[in-house]
């Protein structure tokens, strides 16, 4: 990450920490909340977005022509990181796993039961068609 981008990257960071929303939303934040904990790296990529998308309102200054490489819609690297650190292949590695709502747990429950269940409820109705 050179200078600029720094300097870039932390005033967008004490902005976002001195700011409070007008309108809060409680069930867009936990749409919200979901999603960020399902992709381990939402919040650096969110970053990355809003950077680019203020360099692209914003009109040419040589601080954006800066940026020009680092804020590219395909990037999600800072400029000089892969030369200055070691970078982690992360192709490897399997997305994390999706949180499940209660109502896929008892589909699954179901799935996995499917013959108990039926019996029961054979037996059920043997049990119903014998009382009558």
């Amino acid at each position: 990450m050179t200078g600029s981008e720094r300097d870039v990257l932390m005033r967008f960071l004490r902005e976002l920490i001195q700011t409070q929303p007008r309108v809060y939303d409680d069930m867009a934040a936990k749409l919200i909340a979901e999603s960020v904990s399902q992709q381990p790296y939402a919040t650096y990529l969110l970053v990355q977005r809003v950077l680019m998308l203020e360099t692209a309102l914003k009109p040419a200054s040589p601080e954006s022509e800066a940026f020009t490489e680092f804020l590219r819609s395909d990037a999600t690297t800072w400029v000089g990181s892969e030369s200055q650190a070691t970078t982690t292949d992360f192709s490897d590695r399997p997305p994390p796993p999706r949180r499940l709502s209660s109502v896929e747990l008892g589909l699954k429950a179901m799935e996995r039961n499917s013959k108990i269940i039926w019996a029961v409820i054979f037996a059920a109705f043997a049990v119903v068609l014998l009382i009558q």
